[in-house]
């Protein structure tokens, strides 16, 4: 039998063996209103390689396979600074009553391990919003730190809207962050098992 196919065999054993492919650890999921904004604060340890979860989180135009919210992403310019202007439209729903799109202009700006996106408010429906994304190498896996900060131009009903509005947060960032590191996984095992067979 060829190596390549010896390398191929033995990763995909190798992977079937492990007990917890998905073992993404929270260790700290906090969703708050905070004076004029909501704050999303989330750390996690991913079983992915932090090169590979890097690479997930900079793949704009995939971001729809990683949050079942957005319905549309595309990169509007770039330029070779790291300085990326990325589109996205989003459909959510607060409870059963009350559904709308919001779409989002952001300067994001690339930086070692890190994604810093601002909002451009004159072409996004939000009055604020700047998310920060962070991962570094660690315990074999991904340290990952999250925090976004937003407020929608629309109005949401106070009494029992923002309840809504805070639950939709907390579930749609751990649905997130699971699918990058369920993709960061399958991405960073085809790494190694690829440079294992040359």
């Amino acid at each position: 039998m060829a190596r390549r196919q010896k390398g191929l065999i033995a990763g995909a054993l190798a992977l079937l063996l492990t007990p917890a492919a998905n073992a993404l650890e929270v260790e700290r999921l906090d969703v708050s209103f905070q004076k004029d904004r909501y704050v999303v604060v989330f750390e996690a340890q991913l079983n992915a390689p932090a090169d590979a979860v890097g690479a997930v989180l900079k793949d704009y135009v995939q971001y729809p396979a990683l949050d079942s919210r957005i319905t549309e992403s595309r990169i509007l310019g770039s330029d070779r600074q790291g300085h990326v202007r990325l589109f996205t439209r989003m459909r959510g729903c607060l409870g059963a009553l009350f559904c709308r799109s919001m779409q989002r202009v952001e300067e994001v700006e690339e930086r070692p391990e890190e994604l810093l996106a601002t909002a451009v408010l004159a072409e996004s429906d939000v009055r604020f919003g700047i998310t920060r994304s962070q991962w570094m190498a660690h315990d074999g896996g991904t340290a990952l730190g999250y925090r976004l900060e937003i407020m929608p131009k629309f109005w949401i009903p106070p009494i029992f809207g923002r309840r809504l509005m805070i639950n939709t947060l907390r579930e749609g960032t751990l649905s997130m962050f699971t699918n990058v590191e369920s993709v960061a996984q399958r991405t960073g095992f085809a790494r190694r098992t690829s440079r294992r067979a040359r």
